[in-house]
């Protein structure tokens, strides 16, 4: 008897890729959550892509969210989808899971191209979930992404989607045989993003061996996986989900493209997927109030902190407090000893403070910073202030999860900015009739000029920009912490 592993909310994806005559490097781009301060990193990607082929030119990268141009933007994006469909330069492969093979800096970090059911997702722990997110989402980054995936042909996932598999019973032995799969791509990656490569798993074999094994994994309060990196583009699909499926009939919904998402599912435990700390800055006021600050107000809830001043590297500095912060300016540094911790983490003691603190203060900015090298880097400009976070344990990770409901924003990360997924997978989200191939063939041949700019290839006007419903759907309520 066929065994049905649709309790877990994974399924076998129909993946689309760029044609063998697309430039793969200049095709895949970072994640568009991805150095949204760096403008100059975006002006170098778009120089290398130039009017090629490129998923550059259907994402919308975060550094333009607020661009007067933001909305024009997204327009051409989604015509352009359209556009990379009618003329051939996106194909569609034979279904199957992708193996996806990412090295930097040696380390080569293994993952699954997998299509994910959104009824098996609720951030609500307590409707006991296959599949929950990790952290809370930030609502003013949700309309563009809204605009972005309502009505258009395309998605690109950035996803990675979490599973504890300690044993590496999963995606290793597939690993092990990837030499007898179909090699789909083997792209060095621009911008120092190492090499990706990608083999199509297409055995019924393999594939019910793949769902046996996410089916024997353990749960956590029935939660089974967990988003990642990306919960903002995963809440984005479930909201739409949410919005459509009202209109659809049952038939309707059973298979209705936008009720699936794609995303890589990668082990927690890989040795090459790091779980960095994010560390906390505040600029633009003085360093020493901010810190009289922070102990004040963690004083005021009754956790008895303890401001001590330390030259020390945070490493060998001596404390018997059950919980410690270290901060660092150009001018102090040290450590302010918690001694009676009121919550879990002790991120989530110091965040809402912080957000008081750049209220009350308007010339402060809060910002969020990856890497001990750029924190340091930072933290010795004038009127800066750096919190520096601990990581969390891969080893209760998911338990940690499973007793919070939602962690913290910005809690944590998979791996330096360079590290993240690249755009190269694609899959469609609306029905799309197939073309004569000859005419395809001939109508795309200006795509492969890459002497052209995009707006020379594209330069009919925009279509009017309509109102979306969806913007006054309550993104908050899909993402909620575990009562006490």
């Amino acid at each position: 008897m066929e065994h049905n592993f649709k309790n877990i909310g994974i399924e076998v994806p129909e993946v689309l890729l760029p044609d063998k005559k697309v430039n793969m490097r200049k095709w895949a781009v970072i994640a568009c959550d991805q150095y949204t301060s760096n403008e100059t990193y975006w002006k170098e990607v778009e120089r290398t892509v130039g009017g090629s082929p490129s998923s550059l030119h259907i994402m919308l990268p975060e550094i333009y969210l607020n661009a007067s141009d933001r909305d024009a933007r997204i327009d051409n994006a989604k015509q352009i989808m359209t556009r990379y469909i009618d003329e051939g330069i996106l194909t569609l492969l034979p279904q199957g899971f992708i193996l996806v093979e990412r090295t930097v800096d040696r380390k080569v970090r293994k993952g699954l191209m997998v299509m994910v059911d959104l009824e098996a997702f609720d951030a609500d722990p307590f409707k006991k979930a296959s599949i929950r997110a990790s952290e809370e989402v930030l609502e003013d980054r949700m309309d563009a992404r809204i605009d972005l995936r309502m009505g258009a042909e395309l998605e690109m996932p950035h996803v990675l989607m979490l599973m504890d598999d300690p044993q590496f019973k999963v995606i290793e032995p597939i690993w092990r045989k990837r030499e007898s799969l179909t090699k789909l791509y083997d792209v060095d990656l621009m911008m120092h993003g190492g090499r990706a490569t990608g083999y199509l798993i297409e055995d019924e074999n393999m594939e019910a061996e793949i769902l046996m094994q996410l089916e024997q994994l353990k749960t956590r309060d029935g939660m089974r996986f967990c988003i990642g990196d990306g919960n903002h583009s995963f809440a984005t699909a479930k909201a739409i989900w949410e919005e459509t499926k009202e209109m659809l009939s049952e038939e309707e919904r059973e298979n209705h493209p936008l009720r699936y998402v794609m995303c890589e599912l990668v082990n927690l435990h890989d040795p090459a997927l790091p779980l960095l700390p994010i560390h906390r800055v505040i600029s633009g006021v003085s360093s020493s109030m901010c810190i009289q600050y922070v102990v004040d107000h963690l004083n005021s809830v009754g956790a008895d902190a303890r401001l001590v001043f330390s030259r020390r590297k945070p490493a060998v500095q001596v404390t018997d407090a059950p919980e410690v912060l270290f901060f660092t300016s150009k001018s102090s540094s040290g450590r302010i000893e918690i001694n009676a911790p009121s919550t879990k983490m002790l991120i989530e003691q110091l965040q809402p403070v912080l957000e008081d603190f750049v209220r009350e203060h308007p010339l402060a900015k809060l910002e969020y910073i990856h890497g001990d090298a750029e924190f340091e880097r930072v933290t010795q400009e004038y009127d800066t202030l750096g919190f520096l976070m601990p990581a969390m344990e891969k080893e209760t990770f998911f338990d940690t999860l499973s007793a919070m409901g939602v962690l913290p924003k910005k809690c944590f990360s998979l791996g330096e900015a360079n590290e993240k997924r690249y755009y190269i997978e694609c899959r469609l989200l609306s029905e799309h009739e197939d073309e004569p191939e000859e005419e395809l063939m001939e109508e795309s041949e200006e795509f492969y000029d890459e002497e052209e700019s995009i707006e020379e290839i594209f330069d009919e006007p925009m279509p009017e920009k309509t109102t979306q419903k969806l913007k006054e759907f309550k993104i908050g309520n899909l993402f909620k912490k575990k009562s006490e």
